[in-house]
C-alpha cells in the first residue's frame, strides 16, 4: 500500500512541473501586436449632384455596378473621387430619396440592398431603388480622408425618359431690331430773296445799249441842225 502511495506522489510531481513548464513557456511567447482599428469619418455628398432624379443625371447602365436598365427601377451609383490610398474607401452610403406625393425615404448601402465595390479603381457603391424617386441628400461613412463623395452615374428605369422635363419655358427669340435710319446731312439753304445776279445784268445790258443809241442819235442831229444853219 505504501508503494502505490509514494508512485502516486511522484506521478502527481510530474504532472504539476509539466504544466507549471507549459504555463512558463506560454507566458515567454510573445504577444502579436493589435491592429488599431481604421479611421472612420463622415462626409456629406457633392452638393451640385443634388436633388436630380436618375432619369435626369449621367447615364451609365454598368454590369458590374447594378446592371440595368431595368423596367420599374433606377440604379444609383456614388464614387469615392481621388487616391484610394489616401481617399479610403466607403463603410456604408445613406441616401434621402423623395418620392412623387408620398414623402421621403432612407437608405443605406449595404444594409438596405445594394453593394460596396472595392476592386474598381476608387470606392463605389451602388444601390437599386424604385423608379421616379428624387435624390435629395446623402452622406457616407468612410476609411480614409476625402472632403466628399459623388453621385458618379445612374442607369434609369427603361420606361422612363432620360432626359429631364424643362421646368421653365425656354426664352423666346427675339427678331433683331432694325437701326433707324442715318439722316445724312445735308448743306443748309439759305432763303432765296430775289433774283439771281445774273438774271438782273441782262436788262442792264440792254438799257445801257439803248442809252449809247440815243445818245449817238442825239449827237447826230445836233450836227445836222448846226451844219444846215
Amino acid at each position: 500500500m505504501r508503494a502505490v502511495l509514494v508512485k502516486l506522489v511522484a506521478t502527481g510531481a510530474m504532472a504539476g512541473a509539466f504544466l507549471v513548464g507549459a504555463g512558463g513557456a506560454a507566458l515567454a511567447q510573445p504577444t502579436e501586436p493589435t491592429q488599431p482599428a481604421p479611421r472612420v469619418s463622415n462626409i456629406d455628398i457633392n452638393p451640385g449632384n443634388v436633388p436630380t432624379t436618375a432619369a435626369a443625371f449621367t447615364q451609365n447602365c454598368d454590369p458590374n455596378l447594378g446592371g440595368g436598365p431595368f423596367p420599374d427601377q433606377d440604379v444609383w451609383v456614388f464614387n469615392l473621387p481621388g487616391n484610394p490610398g489616401t481617399s479610403g474607401q466607403f463603410v456604408t452610403v445613406t441616401g434621402t430619396w423623395s418620392i412623387p406625393n408620398d414623402g421621403t425615404v432612407t437608405r443605406t448601402i449595404p444594409t438596405d440592398g445594394g453593394a460596396i465595390v472595392n476592386d474598381m479603381g476608387t470606392s463605389k457603391a451602388w444601390i437599386r431603388l424604385p423608379a421616379g424617386w428624387t435624390l435629395t441628400d446623402a452622406t457616407a461613412v468612410i476609411t480614409g480622408t476625402a472632403e466628399f463623395f459623388v453621385l458618379t452615374h445612374t442607369c434609369a428605369a427603361s420606361g422612363q425618359p432620360t432626359t429631364p422635363p424643362p421646368t421653365t419655358p425656354p426664352p423666346t427669340t427675339q427678331p433683331p431690331t432694325s437701326a433707324p435710319p442715318t439722316a445724312t446731312p445735308t448743306k443748309s439753304q439759305l432763303p432765296i430773296t430775289g433774283t439771281s445776279a445774273g438774271s438782273g445784268l441782262i436788262p442792264m445790258a440792254i438799257l445801257g445799249i439803248g442809252a449809247v443809241a440815243l445818245g449817238a442819235t442825239l449827237i447826230a442831229v445836233r450836227r445836222r441842225r448846226d451844219a444846215e444853219s
